[in-house]
């Protein structure tokens, strides 16, 4: 007699809000998880989803979506839906926005190439591009910049909107969009920290111009963080388009737009492409060519 005892495992700690984003995005994506496991679209058809070693069980599948998800898979399912952490386990969060946003990234994703050289790269590489380092990074990085840049084989300075939109565990992924030629170019990147810079490997939609730019990572340089507004300037070699095929060098500098939450980046990364539309470059004889030059590295001075 006296005070009952318990018996069984403690249940675990869940986040409800995560729950539901769950449940919203197998929706979305139509992908199932109980009896028909020969469906294509069943989560245990799904590579992304065995691979993070994510429940084969229809009724633990339920009991995360119904109850929330513990902790300990939060992680892994946020990676296997392409979403931050933060963001998934967040209730204030838009999951069909956000989702709709990760799911044009995967897709333009699927064929890029990321750094490989091997086992000891591959553990310096998660070393510096830790997730907590990532999200403290994203944190001060993300978001929709007007970037100016100078091209070695371009009389103009150039302009293009850029926007670091999604973290996943160990890089920052973006797009971008440009216009040159007369020609509407739009890019896809990733952004990874190696020692004390970041690098940003880009990918044009059209396949035929891929680029590697080089910028200080601000974590590691006080000054540039607390920088207000904030910008950053780097360096950089893609391919020219010109029929030699031989590089170029570019100098840039990026400026970020201020901007509330998602949902005004999104308004904010329309109205710079249009700026973009409606002004591709700034040429010689235009007045504010001079003040856009200085701010750029002196590789562009000729």
């Amino acid at each position: 007699m006296g005070n009952a005892i318990t018996t069984g495992r403690p249940a675990k700690a869940r986040n409800r809000a995560a729950g539901e984003h769950l449940r919203l995005a197998l929706r979305i994506l139509g992908k199932t998880w109980r009896k028909n496991t020969k469906d294509p679209d069943h989560v245990l058809n799904w590579k992304a989803w065995t691979t993070l070693g994510l429940p084969r069980s229809a009724t633990t599948i339920d009991a995360d979506i119904r109850l929330g998800v513990p902790l300990e898979r939060l992680a892994a399912y946020a990676q296997c839906l392409g979403l931050p952490q933060r963001h998934f386990g967040s209730p204030q969060t838009d999951i069909r926005a956000l989702l709709a946003l990760s799911g044009q990234t995967r897709a333009a994703w699927d064929h890029a190439p990321t750094p490989d050289f091997g086992a000891v790269f591959q553990d310096e590489y998660r070393a510096y591009n830790a997730p907590h380092y990532i999200d403290r990074l994203f944190a001060l990085i993300g978001g929709v910049y007007r970037v100016h840049y100078g091209l070695s084989h371009s009389g103009h300075i150039h302009n293009c909107a850029f926007w670091l939109h999604t973290q996943e565990e160990h890089r920052i992924l973006g797009r971008g969009f440009f216009v040159i030629f007369g020609l509407e170019n739009r890019f896809t990147s990733i952004t990874y920290r190696w020692h004390n810079n970041l690098h940003t490997h880009y990918l044009c939609d059209n396949h035929k111009e891929f680029g590697h730019i080089i910028l200080p990572d601000p974590l590691r340089h006080n000054l540039i963080a607390r920088r207000a507004p904030f910008w950053l300037s780097g360096n950089g070699v893609t391919d020219s388009g010109l029929a030699d095929n031989a590089p170029t060098t570019v100098a840039l500098r990026m400026e970020k737009r201020p901007a509330a939450d998602q949902a005004a980046c999104e308004a904010l990364w329309e109205r710079e492409c249009a700026a973009v539309r409606k002004r591709p470059s700034t040429s010689r004889d235009e007045a504010d060519f001079a003040a856009l030059q200085d701010i750029l590295t002196p590789q562009t001075a000729d």
